[in-house]
């Protein structure tokens, strides 16, 4: 395995303008599981950060697996394949640890039965954070205390639960 990522950041070198060295590391994905390597697929890193798939269709299947991240490039190599990432939020690097995780993520569970949504939904978290679906749209989905994210973006914030392809706006209720 050491041998296929010495050999991946080697290639990664050699091609022009794709990536430099220093701006690489290694990690693993830590959430969600499976990772797919699909467009808008929020994952979290080993290292506290998150990120998300762009304009990328995959289907990998990948469980707790290595990476190579390249941030300053916005690329990422999952088994072989370089897909295209964004920064969600600031993250942990590897030589800045972080205290906390920041606001505009957050990582939870729906306390107890998770139905889907259907228009106005309410959501209770683990963490006593209450959240209320904001944009229209009906999913069904029956899972019992799933792991959500919750994150920021342009227009607000939106939610993601795990397992579930497609996400929703929220705004917070308390």
């Amino acid at each position: 395995m050491a041998l296929k990522k010495a050999f991946l950041v080697g290639l990664l070198i050699m091609i022009p303008g794709v990536v430099l060295a220093q701006t690489c590391y290694e990690s693993s994905i830590m959430s969600p599981t499976p990772f797919m390597g699909n467009h808008g697929e929020i994952f979290r890193l080993a290292d506290g950060s998150f990120w998300e798939v762009k304009y990328e269709y995959e289907y990998m299947y990948e469980y707790y697996t290595d990476v190579i991240i390249c941030p300053s490039r916005r690329k990422m190599v999952v088994g072989g394949v370089t897909l295209n990432v964004e920064p969600l939020a600031p993250g942990r690097s590897p030589s800045k640890p972080q205290a906390a995780p920041t606001a505009d993520v957050i990582e939870s569970r729906i306390d107890g039965e998770f139905s889907g949504w259907e228009g106005e939904t309410i959501f209770k978290l683990d963490n006593g954070q209450i959240w209320q679906q904001a944009s229209y749209a009906y999913m069904y989905s029956y899972k019992y205390r799933p792991k959500v994210l919750i994150f920021r973006t342009r227009g607000g914030y939106e939610m993601q639960v795990d397992g579930v392809s497609q996400r929703i706006r929220v705004t917070r209720l308390r």
